[in-house]
């Protein structure tokens, strides 16, 4: 059997694995994100690579690729971080192929982390023998990924399906990308959070206090949990998630026409009984003839769907 290399790096966590063509994973480690520079990083990168490729001389692992997820703008064809996120440091305009290749003969691909999602999830999870879906990974922020008539969509240099930074609200909150009243801002862990801040900021002191003393500490998962006691300015909040989720997801169905709506990251996996909330209320706002028949699931792969698509593109490029 081939394996390959995968390597799956996020805001807080870098995940690597020697992983099957059958999406096995046959070793795993999780890394910190280190915080400080991106050299920091790069090195982390090739000390692994070089750690897997001597554990797989030693195993009789036949070793055929290593593939790398980043969250970030990349530069799918010539391997490069291009623009990074704030929840990495200093990432940035890093030629990792480039890194890479004094460390290992291995052919390296790089793409978008919600890209190597939907690899993952069309070509072994929830969306096997469906050629044309949407992926959306909640978690601390929105990542989008596109598969249209078996291949994933990228554009020019591999930039498309930012989907979670499609304005629902153009007098909605400042984004980071710039813009305003993005799905992100209001969906994501970070969003659910900052708009809990801000109901917080308008309601009683003493009674804010009564839910937390340390409103700058607040993370999504509290706001759901309030959510769950009937709290109403936690109602609001995840309301208005829901609400700007499905409008986003009905310009994805106008704009796409897929067959499925696949959702991933810890967000979705911890509030599953938000695809039915959303399915819902897309099945209301859409246009019947587009949004008539099209799924939504849960990741079948779970937290190493990431890790598992990073691997998986040299097969899933030569097919």
């Amino acid at each position: 059997m081939e394996y390959s290399i995968g390597i799956d790096i996020g805001g807080t966590k870098i995940a690597t694995g020697i992983v099957g063509q059958q999406g096995n994973v046959r070793y795993k480690r999780i890394h910190p994100t280190p915080n400080s520079t991106n050299r920091e990083i790069v090195d982390l990168l090739k000390q692994t690579v070089s750690e897997y490729m001597k554990l797989a001389t030693e195993e009789n692992i036949n070793l055929v690729s290593v593939g790398i997820g980043s969250a970030g703008q990349i530069d799918y064809k010539n391997g490069r971080i291009l623009s990074g996120t704030v929840n990495i440091k200093d990432w940035n305009n890093i030629d990792i192929r480039e890194s890479l290749s004094h460390t290992t003969n291995l052919p390296i691909y790089l793409d978008n982390d919600a890209n190597t999602f939907a690899i993952a999830e069309h070509q072994l999870g929830s969306g096997k023998g469906v050629d044309d879906l949407v992926c959306l990974t909640l978690g601390t922020g929105i990542g989008g990924g596109i598969v249209s008539d078996g291949n994933v969509i990228r554009g020019k240099w591999g930039g498309a399906a930012e989907l979670g930074h499609m304005s629902v609200n153009f007098n909605g909150p400042d984004c980071n990308c710039g813009s305003k009243g993005c799905i992100e801002t209001y969906a994501s862990g970070t969003g659910i959070a900052n708009r809990m801040r801000e109901k917080l900021n308008s309601i009683d002191a003493g009674k804010r206090i009564s839910y937390t003393e340390h409103p700058d500490m607040l993370t999504s998962k509290e706001v759901f949990e309030w959510n769950k006691t009937g709290l109403p300015e936690a109602k609001e909040v995840i309301d208005q998630a829901i609400t700007a989720l499905s409008f986003g997801i009905v310009n994805m169905i106008h704009t796409f026409n897929p067959s499925l709506i696949i959702f991933g990251g810890g967000l979705a996996e911890a509030n599953r009984w938000l695809i039915e909330e959303v399915q819902n209320k897309v099945n209301a706002i859409g246009m019947p003839s587009l949004v008539k028949g099209v799924e939504m699931k849960v990741s079948k792969l779970g937290y190493d769907t990431g890790l598992i698509g990073a691997a998986y593109q040299v097969w899933a490029t030569s097919k």
